[in-house]
C-alpha cells in the first residue's frame, strides 16, 4: 500500500450520474486487476474505496457512479485539483490460470 499526494488530470461526466476521473501519481503498488483505492475527500470523515479501472505507469483512472454524497462531491472535483489516495489496496485476482 502506498499513500500519496495524485493529481486530478480528468474528471469526466460520461451519463448523468457516471464519471471517468483520471488521477496521476505513482502506480507501482498496483500490482494485480481488481484493486482499489481509497480516497480521502474535504469534509468527509470516511475515504471512498473505488475500483481502479485502468492504470499505466503514471496513471489510474477509476469510473465512479454518483450514488451518495461523497461521490457528489467527487463530480465536482477539477482538473488540476489534488487528493490524498491509497494506493494498491486488495488482493486483486489471479489471471494466471
Amino acid at each position: 500500500m502506498k499513500r500519496g499526494i495524485y493529481e486530478i488530470l480528468e474528471n469526466k461526466a460520461l451519463t448523468k450520474d457516471i464519471y471517468r476521473m483520471i488521477l496521476s501519481g505513482d502506480t507501482s503498488h498496483i500490482t494485480a486487476p481488481g484493486q482499489f483505492i481509497n480516497i480521502q475527500l474535504d469534509g468527509f470523515y470516511l475515504r471512498r474505496p473505488i475500483s481502479i479501472c485502468d492504470y499505466d505507469d503514471a496513471t489510474i483512472t477509476i469510473i465512479y457512479k454518483v450514488v451518495g454524497h461523497g461521490t457528489e462531491a467527487m463530480a465536482e472535483l477539477t482538473a488540476g485539483g489534488k487528493l490524498d489516495v491509497l494506493c494498491g489496496l486488495g488482493n486483486g485476482f489471479d489471471i494466471s490460470k
